[in-house]
């Protein structure tokens, strides 16, 4: 079949073979492919009737939401051009923009019809345009570039070709609509059947919040220019967003050294740099980033059809030249500019009759085996932070000051890493140049990136011989910076930084008094820190950040390194306030937990009394769970040992005791460290060791980790073993990353809300609202029941399936109800078609306020029933029956923990009704690292070690998580079952089915895979 040319064509395509599959989340919301659809089509038919179609434009302006992803959508299925509009710019360069433009629409309100009928986007020629973007123009005024929908399906096909989304995978969306790479973050996944994640509005600016979003969403595919980049990789949680498959990087050069501090710290990601420029459909070169690679990182080679010259002055192929781009990715040409277009899009000496070719103003050098690299620009454009900025316009904007006769543009870097954009000012007659005045004019005028940071005052411009400005007399504004600096350092608060750093001085001056002695501790950390970031010998309490050369990205740097140190600022508090007089006083209160806040008595959680129902203490006394670690090959045991006491003193939970009424946890130190760690070398003696480190485990005692050394000649392993009271999942990930940061023993281990404190606010919280629904939930007929006297761990059979794929939760319980209903068919069982389960998760939600878990070490898990019907088609409708009623769970399930182990009225009630026989526990995706310190991933990861005489909770468990590996995802599970009840012949029958189920859901792979003669010929002559 033949694929659509237009990127409405392609997304229309998407949503009608994947309805029901999640398309775009944002907060809490989630749209499927067929709500999207549906909301697009209605919005779609509302801008029909006000002139919307092929060949005019729409306006959107607002902002990064769900709305504005339909919005997009919506104009598209009209045939019209989108052109987005930033809600936050200023508002003279908005209505510049509209005047340029004459939408016929601007949208700025949307309300989102999800439940409405889908209706196919209107027919357009491939050559018609999709988007409109305005970059800066050097004459001074914004020029709008027009793509064309044949230009921007070539970038789309061939990213999907190159890097292969899957349903799977997650693409974040964090940068601003008005940036052309928006484009393939927006649309890219609407094509390929994968989920759109949206950040917040401004979320992009803040690496801490993209941090915890990747690692909360499970986002695989990110965009970063590299200086955010270098930002977002010195924020402490950067490293643990280790569900990231590719880091794509363009928009500025990428150093080497950044590449390989991101290869360091993200060792399981690709990161692949990417080049283009607004006139050319987002990039057309690009290069895959390998760990140990010397010298500059390339711009790579040329996207499908696209061609790259590198051109010395007589248009002629030259080693080190000009860069020209060719083929069908070059917009149509700037809006309503037919003279800038001819100067820039020029005829093309090397493609067939008609053919243009683009002159980037970027110098390239070809290297002999055709990698292009490169080398700078021809003329005077600059990049601040990924943001292309034309000179001219912003010349053009100060020269319409009435204090200034001439002003002239550079960007100078003034220590290594801080470039600023500045104004050389020749004052008019009679006038002096205020800086502040000049920033505030430009800010009104200008996104931030185009307002100079830094004013120069100048008697006239210096001029060559010939009468030319000289930019290269032009004064460097780093001496004029540090004076300022310096003089600021001596003058009283809110001289010289003009009225938005006076008023963050002035804030700083009211905070600062009475601070107390862990006010000026903090006040000066934050000053060192930013003399840090800002490669300065000193910085006062009272220095402005921005005023001494900082800027939005060395703001992340200073949250990030504050972070480290147990501060908690925001970026956004680093911008309004600026000094750390101010933003010392702006960490709230608390902030930190004091550590005494976790010691003391624990209250039993819903889990732990979920255990205690199962059995007495002495068949849970041994209830574990374990993991294996790759150690280095030259640990030092003594080093290691420290290592693991560290670990018992940081996570307080693994030093406490049970109790009649829950855990106690003691302080620091406590906890028994005799036979914390024992070493083996032969291998028959490894179960053997395991088996003494699980029966050591005494709660009672307060003995809740054990260690093992296998010190084999092929590879040296940890393992560790942990009572399932103080561990989870989730806290083996933490413990694996802070074991490895301990015994390095360069930073101080990151604390957050301790278990204690989470336990102790769980009786308060009031969920009964939700009881009819899990009484509802729990009205079915169970054909499988358990004995407790004789269904119990000993008696218990266990079954390892493996197989090459990648799941989620709804995936597998959609599987598996499929599976166990047509095992109940086949063999005349009861039950019909509903199925009956327990769902296993890691309920760290949000139930807490001000809780933050990310950090901490605990058994959290929540348990919860949901009932299901898969149907009778099976496959997608399947599928989607599955995920539609998994979202109407009530807070994703907690309640039921709540009102079923912690309500006096409720407990009963529920605990009286049907009890799932079937409990599905889906441990989502773990990386395999083969390096240092990482996971070993085996079926038997993460599983429960009971006692023999523990009562089983579930005739069938099915434990499951997704290895990701050099080789794809791997699925791992074990099936366990009361022997008693299912025969081993029963559960691989069911094990089979619901392999056979999973593939047949399976996401297909790349649709660019192959293409007959007849599909060539036929887009050859549609480009023609």
């Amino acid at each position: 079949m033949t694929r659509p040319l237009t990127l409405a064509g392609l997304i229309d395509e998407q949503a009608a073979a994947t309805p029901g599959r999640p398309a775009l989340r944002f907060r809490d919301r989630m749209l499927t492919y067929a709500e999207l659809d549906a909301a697009a089509s209605a919005l779609a038919a509302r801008l029909r009737e006000r002139g919307a179609g092929p060949e005019r434009v729409v306006a959107v302006a607002l902002p990064r939401s769900a709305e504005l992803v339909v919005a997009l959508v919506a104009v598209l299925k009209t045939g019209a051009a989108y052109l987005p509009v930033d809600p936050e710019q200023p508002t003279g360069r908005t209505a510049s923009m509209l005047a340029d433009a004459a939408p016929v629409v601007t949208l700025r309100e949307v309300e989102l019809e999800p439940g409405g009928r889908r209706e196919p986007a209107t027919p357009v020629d491939p050559r018609n345009p999709a988007y409109v973007i305005y970059t800066s123009g050097s004459t001074g005024r914004p020029k709008g570039v027009v793509i064309a929908h044949e230009a921007i399906v070539n970038r789309l096909r061939w990213m999907q070709a190159e890097y292969g989304l899957t349903a799977e995978d997650r693409v974040l969306q964090k940068t601003p609509a008005g940036f052309d790479v928006s484009v393939w973050e927006f649309f890219w996944p609407l094509i390929a059947g994968a989920t759109l994640v949206v950040a917040e509005p401004g979320g992009h600016r803040d690496a801490a919040y993209l941090a915890g979003l990747i690692r909360r969403e499970r986002v695989t595919t990110v965009h970063f220019v590299p200086s955010m980049l270098r930002a977002f990789l010195a924020d402490p949680d950067a490293a643990r967003c280790t569900g990231l498959r590719r880091v794509i990087c363009s928009g500025e050069e990428l150093p080497a050294g950044l590449a390989a501090e991101f290869h360091a710290a993200l060792p399981g990601c690709g990161l692949h740099n990417l080049y283009g420029p607004t006139e050319a459909a987002v990039d057309v070169t690009y290069w895959a980033c390998r760990p140990g690679e010397d010298g500059p990182v390339p711009i790579g080679r040329p996207v499908w059809n696209t061609a790259v010259h590198v051109l010395d002055r007589d248009l002629r192929p030259a080693a080190a030249g000009e860069l020209y781009l060719a083929g069908v990715q070059l917009a149509r040409g700037y809006l309503g500019r037919p003279g800038l277009t001819a100067g820039r899009f020029v005829p093309d000496p090397y493609g067939p009759p008609g053919s243009r070719m683009y002159r980037t103003g970027d110098l390239a050098r070809r290297r002999p085996d055709g990698v292009v690299e490169y080398a700078g620009r021809a003329d005077d454009q600059i990049k601040i932070r990924g943001f292309r900025v034309e000179p001219g316009e912003v010349e053009a904007v100060l020269n319409a000051h009435p204090d200034v006769r001439q002003a002239v543009v550079t960007a100078h870097e003034v220590r290594p890493g801080v470039t600023l954009l500045t104004g050389h000012v020749v004052p008019a007659e009679g006038a002096a140049v205020d800086p502040d005045a000049l920033r505030a004019h430009a800010a009104a005028r200008l996104p931030g990136p185009m307002v100079p940071a830094v004013f120069v005052p100048l008697a006239s411009v210096p001029l060559t011989a010939n009468g030319k400005l000289d930019r290269r007399a032009l004064p460097s504004p780093a001496g004029d910076v540090v004076a300022r600096a310096g003089a600021e350092r001596e003058s009283s608060a809110g001289e010289g930084a003009g009225e938005e750093g006076a008023a963050r001085q002035r804030a700083a001056g009211e905070s600062g008094a009475g601070a107390g002695a862990a006010g000026e501790s903090a006040e000066g950390l934050l000053a060192a820190l930013v003399a840090e970031v800002l490669r300065l010998p000193d910085v006062r309490p009272t220095d402005d950040f921005f005023a001494l050369g900082g800027d939005s990205i060395l703001a992340l740097h200073l949250v990030g390194r504050a972070r480290r140190a147990g501060l908690a600022i925001t970026a956004r508090q680093v911008l309004e306030l600026g000094t750390a007089r101010a933003l010392a006083a702006a960490v709230p209160e608390g902030a930190a937990e004091p550590p005494e806040a976790a010691l003391g008595d624990v209250p039993a959680t819903p889990i732990m009394n979920w255990l205690r129902e199962r059995g007495d203490g002495a068949t849970a006394e041994h209830f574990a769970q374990s993991i294996t670690l790759r150690l280095p090959r030259d640990v030092d045991r003594d080093r290691l040992i420290r290592a693991l006491r560290d670990l018992l003193d940081h996570h307080d939970l693994l030093r406490a005791r049970l109790t009649g009424t829950g855990l106690h946890v003691p302080p620091p130190g406590a906890a028994p460290a005799d036979g914390l760690l024992r070493e083996v070398t032969d291998d028959a003696l490894l179960p053997q060791a395991l088996a003494a480190a699980r029966a050591a485990l005494a709660p009672r005692d307060g003995v809740m980790l054990r260690a093992v050394r296998h010190r084999a000649p092929e590879e040296d392993r940890l393992h560790l073993v942990a009572h399932h009271l103080v561990v989870d999942g989730v806290s083996w990930r933490i413990l694996a990353e802070d074991l490895a940061q301990a015994y390095a023993a360069t930073t101080p281990l990151t604390r957050s809300t301790s278990f204690r404190t989470w336990a102790r606010a769980l009786p308060a919280l009031d969920r009964r609202a939700e009881l009819p629904y899990w009484t509802d939930t729990l009205t079915a007929e169970e054909p499988w029941r358990l004995d407790p006297a004789r269904d119990t761990a000993a008696t218990a059979a266990r079954l390892s399936v493996s197989a090459p794929l990648d799941v989620t939760l709804d995936r597998a319980l959609a599987a598996l109800a499929l599976a166990v209903a047509g095992h109940r068919q086949s063999h005349g069982l009861p039950g019909g078609r509903e199925v009956l389960f327990d769902v296993e998760a890691h309920g760290r939600e949000d139930l807490v306020p001000g809780a933050d878990l990310s950090r901490t070490v605990g058994w959290f898990t929540a348990i919860w029933p949901v009932r299901l019907d898969p149907g009778p088609a099976g496959g997608a409708d399947a599928l989607a029956r599955v995920s539609a009623r998994l979202r109407e769970v009530p807070g994703k399930g907690v309640g039921y923990g709540l009102l079923r182990h912690l309500d006096q009225d409720a407990g009963p009630r529920l605990a009286r009704l049907t009890r799932p026989a079937v409990c599905v526990n889906f441990l989502g995706r773990f990386p395999e690292e083969p390096g240092d310190w990482g996971m070993v991933l085996e079926p038997e990861s993460f599983l429960d070690l009971a006692d023999p005489g523990l009562p089983l909770a579930h005739v069938l468990t099915v434990d499951a998580f997704v290895a990701e590996g050099p080789d794809g995802a791997r699925l791992e599970s074990t099936w366990t079952w009361a022997s008693r009840v299912l025969a081993e012949p029963a559960v691989r029958e069911l094990s089979g089915r619901w392999l056979d189920e999973l593939r047949a859901t399976a996401p297909a792979g790349a649709f660019l895979v192959a293409l007959d003669q007849a599909e060539l010929d036929e887009f050859e002559e549609t480009l023609a």
